[in-house]
């Protein structure tokens, strides 16, 4: 079947895990790490919300019914919120924000296959990654994605 022909197919793009984490998820960081150090006292639930990328009903189901919280509710809102950006810091928070990692911790972390991850750490002779090293990593993981 020819895919211009289905109306429901989209075109997959094969890339590395370290392009698809600075074009989708990088900015979202910065999103946050910008909203916490430019606020200096109270944060609207609403931008908040935004920033994590989820409703503003789900984070009032998190934090409860206000209008403003401080940057502690709002680290509070990401170790219980389930967006994709909330999910990636309570994993690394699990790990206790680790100096070197492990392929199975960049495994858990990014959500990616730990035998992917080994392998690659195989491939580049490293049982550890530091952080500087962690793009070099990841940019030889690849995943598809719609496009």
């Amino acid at each position: 079947m020819n895919s211009s022909n289905s109306s429901y197919a989209a075109p997959m793009v094969y890339i590395s895990y370290w392009e698809l984490f600075q074009k989708y998820y990088t900015p979202l960081l910065r999103e946050v790490d910008i909203l916490l150090k430019t606020t200096d006292t109270q944060i609207s639930i609403a931008e908040a919300a935004h920033a994590l990328r989820m409703s503003t009903k789900k984070a009032r189901a998190i934090i409860g019914d206000v209008s403003h919280i401080d940057r502690a509710k709002f680290l509070d809102m990401m170790m219980r919120g389930d967006s994709t950006i909330c999910r990636f810091y309570q994993r690394e928070c699990a790990c206790g924000s680790p100096v070197l990692y492990s392929p199975e911790t960049i495994a858990y972390i990014y959500d990616l296959q730990a035998e992917h991850v080994k392998e690659v750490c195989r491939e580049c002779g490293v049982t550890t990654v530091s952080a500087n090293d962690l793009p070099a990593v990841l940019n030889r993981i690849f995943v598809f994605i719609v496009n």
